[in-house]
């Protein structure tokens, strides 16, 4: 079967728009659309080609998180789903970690696990039609700590709470106000949040991946753990074809051309 996650280029390679394409379940995704996704943006860690990616869903919805009816099928057998969790946490993070920016367009549902899926990335941008909630308390859940962190250093602590204990679903206008949405889009959020992005994808890949890298880190609150790639990416980024390209550059009064590398 082909895969539920769909992948266009724009730009010559440059952009990168991932489409989560399982309209029948409002982009809910199962097993394989989880592991499909993982697979996708840790892609984008070994292709340098990459400056921006956007993430979004298809037929007018982002994300409604997790296809309950293919979950409840694993609960049955406690090591499966063991496994089935973890490879959604993989997949958050791997969104989160890839080097390039990621901006999440928005439309319709972005519920549960898509709220998390758009937490994870860099930017989200959304349209009038973007509802978000995460209604874990009404299906007697709790939201992992990970995804708490992210939601309460978007929207700080007093809103997270609101947001969880009530489950309540929050319109574009009123998740823009609260720092979730960074940007709302006059039309469609895709277009939108290629040109949120267009000034982040002539700089240098290696300095945007290491500011992602310390940002992230600093967030989550592991910066001790994370101190071997950082040095590592300072490393490279100072011994960089790039930063000797932007030394010139800046030399001959030019814009630098970076590459990557």
């Amino acid at each position: 079967m082909p895969s539920e996650i769909q992948v266009e280029r724009r730009d010559g390679g440059r952009i990168a728009i991932v489409t989560i394409n399982r309209p029948h379940r409002r982009n809910a995704c199962d097993l394989q659309a989880w592991t499909d996704l993982r697979d996708t943006f840790l892609g984008f860690a070994q292709d340098t080609s990459v400056r921006l990616a956007v993430l979004t869903g298809a037929a007018g919805h982002f994300c409604a998180g997790d296809d309950i009816l293919a979950f409840r099928e694993a609960l049955s057998d406690p090591v499966r789903a063991d496994a089935y969790r973890a490879v959604i946490q993989a997949c958050f993070a791997a969104v989160q970690d890839a080097p390039t920016p990621v901006v999440a367009a928005i439309s319709g549902v972005c519920v549960g696990g898509g709220a998390s899926l758009a937490l994870c990335c860099d930017f989200r941008v959304g349209d009038g039609s973007a509802r978000v909630s995460v209604p874990v308390a009404k299906l007697g859940l709790v939201y992992p700590t990970i995804q708490l962190i992210r939601l309460s250093h978007l929207i700080g602590v007093s809103a997270a709470r609101q947001w969880l204990y009530t489950g309540k679903s929050v319109d574009g206008a009123q998740a823009h106000q609260a720092g979730f949405i960074d940007s709302v889009a006059a039309d469609d959020p895709v277009t939108a949040a290629i040109q949120f992005g267009a000034d982040m994808m002539d700089n240098a890949p290696l300095s945007i991946a290491g500011s992602k890298l310390q940002l992230n880190a600093i967030s989550a609150g592991t910066v001790a753990e994370q101190d071997a790639r950082i040095n590592e990416i300072f490393d490279r980024a100072n011994n960089s074809e790039d930063y000797r390209n932007a030394a010139t550059a800046f030399a001959q009064k030019r814009k630098p051309v970076f590459v990557g590398r």
